[in-house]
């Protein structure tokens, strides 16, 4: 065998199972259709380190953010990312946004979620006297991190153990063979080369429904076929009577498709209003911002900051993420399968990766290196 253990994608998740990867292991490769790392998904999103409040019961994404919300801030300290624990509040303007409020609560309770406490409006107009709001969570472990500086140092600690990565790589096809899988590669000049590994984690990201069907997986019978959702960011002046001192969330809409938007901070104190959700037809990695939704973002934005004008919001970015094709207001919970029962043994498919992938990057990558290896 060329490698011990083959790595698709160079996102956070890749990365992540680059630097978690066994000690023993004597030889590693990443491979990346980009020219480096965290190109797509991990580079265009909020950059939050949720504490897994909203999501279903026992399902992994409530299971491991609540463990990725500590390992997260225990490597950060590590290896000195920046980061800010700036908490968060859940803001409901209603009455009738109050029970779906304390809905929220309960289900971050049970799912463990640390520190959580309900406040009222009085506390909210003390601490963030800006804010609109007739009750909140208050989320003391929600944070902030610099994403580009994690993977940096998630690609630090992987070159130091001796991995190596192949930029501008693109995977063309997968071999099942007796003792491992021959992959088939394209290289910067369109040339097609074969390594052969024993191993196999497919961290592709939005492509990583096409990387197991490579593999003969049936991404529809099998439930892995993606959709394309896109969230577009605008920015808010910074004027002192915007200032606020934590994540401003809404009470999210009833979908599964996404928190709605909300008001988060950069490491700068910067404030920026998104994502939305936009379910694309295609898969095209379109990031332009349509100048059109200003509007939709005004009308969201307004009824939390207080005298937000709409003449000092403006587009940022967009992002794209890798959701798994669903029913409406279906959940869909994280993909993280060892394919032995499939007939492809150590080869471990991470597909439907979204929100709170960061927070959950170095727990799914122990996740992964636990069914290959243990």
């Amino acid at each position: 065998m060329d490698y011990d253990l083959v790595i698709i994608g160079a996102g956070v998740i890749g990365l992540a199972c680059a630097a978690r990867n066994p000690e023993r292991l004597k030889s590693v490769l990443v491979i990346e259709r980009n020219d480096s790392f965290g190109h797509e998904v991990s580079s265009r999103n909020s950059e939050v380190i949720h504490a897994g409040i909203y999501y279903q019961k026992d399902s992994l994404k409530a299971k491991l953010c609540v463990k990725g919300n500590d390992s997260l801030y225990s490597w950060c300290d590590s290896y000195n990312v920046p980061y800010r624990k700036c908490g968060k509040y859940i803001i409901s303007t209603s009455l009738q946004e109050e029970t779906a409020l304390n809905n929220i609560y309960e289900k971050g309770i049970q799912n463990g979620v640390k520190n959580l406490k309900l406040i009222s409006k009085s506390e909210i107009n003390k601490t963030e006297p800006n804010i609109s709001g007739t009750m909140a969570i208050l989320s003391p472990n929600t944070g902030i991190i610099d994403s580009h500086l994690l993977m940096k140092s998630f690609l630090k600690v992987s070159i130091d153990k001796g991995c190596d990565f192949a930029w501008s790589h693109s995977i063309v096809g997968v071999e099942k063979q007796s003792e491992g899988y021959k992959l088939m590669i394209e290289d910067p000049s369109e040339k097609l080369l074969s390594i052969t590994t024993k191993n196999v984690i497919n961290a592709a990201g939005l492509d990583s429904d096409r990387v197991a069907g490579l593999l003969g997986i049936n991404i529809e019978e099998d439930g892995y076929l993606l959709q394309y959702c896109r969230g577009n960011y605008f920015r808010i002046r910074s004027k002192p009577e915007y200032k606020v001192n934590h994540l401003i969330y809404s009470v999210p809409p009833n979908n599964n498709l996404g928190l709605g938007i909300h008001l988060t901070l950069d490491l700068n104190g910067e404030l920026r209003l998104g994502p939305d959700t936009e379910i694309l037809n295609d898969r095209v990695q379109d990031y332009n911002v349509p100048d059109d939704l200003k509007e939709t973002f005004f009308e969201e934005a307004k009824n939390i900051l207080k005298g937000l004008d709409v003449d000092d919001i403006y587009p940022d970015m967009a992002g794209i993420r890798p959701s798994i094709k669903r029913k409406k207001g279906e959940f869909k919970d994280f993909i993280i399968n060892e394919e032995g029962d499939k007939g492809f043994e150590n080869w471990v498919n991470l597909i439907g990766i979204e929100s709170p992938g960061l927070t959950c990057c170095i727990e799914i990558a122990d996740m992964c290196h636990e069914y290959l290896y243990n």
